[in-house]
């Protein structure tokens, strides 16, 4: 990977749904280079999908929220597959983490009221190797355009 490839990755970071005609005009190169490039980009697994950004608002899952665990088990990775595979009405789990530190994971979620969360925790410490969490609302995000996101 040269810092060509680095280029591309950095546009496509920043617009998932940039052609590579745009792609190949902002860095002065050929349509059929880009297309080469972010093909052998793709099969070597360094660009490995791509997103949309979510006007999370607009679903009602305007509250979110980081909750940390602390475990006490043998087998985190299953403890952590446990819990992300809870599904519940309202709660879009994010990601989780797997922490060095007091914590054992971070779960970032969102939700449409501060209740859900109540309800996800309910079902987590159901869980054997859940022993502890705490719950941190976020207020509002700092993106990366400059713009604060407001939470509510």
């Amino acid at each position: 990977m040269d810092e060509l490839d680095r280029r591309i990755i950095t546009l496509l970071e920043q617009d998932g749904r940039i052609t590579h005609e745009d792609i190949g005009k902002q860095l002065h190169i050929s349509r059929p280079t880009v297309h080469q490039r972010v093909a052998k980009l793709e099969r070597e697994g360094i660009l490995r999908g791509y997103r949309a950004i979510v006007d999370w608002s607009s679903t009602g899952e305007r509250v979110k929220a980081l909750i940390f665990v602390k475990l006490k088990c043998s087998d985190y990775q299953s403890a952590m597959k446990r819990i992300v595979s809870l599904r519940l009405p309202g709660v879009t789990l994010q990601d989780c983490h797997r922490l060095a530190g007091e914590w054992c994971i971070m779960l970032r979620v969102r939700v449409c009221d501060p209740r859900d969360i109540t309800i996800l925790i309910d079902e987590m410490v159901k869980d054997d190797a859940v022993v502890e969490t705490s719950t941190t609302f976020i207020l509002d995000t700092l993106m990366e355009d400059g713009l604060v996101q407001p939470t509510l």
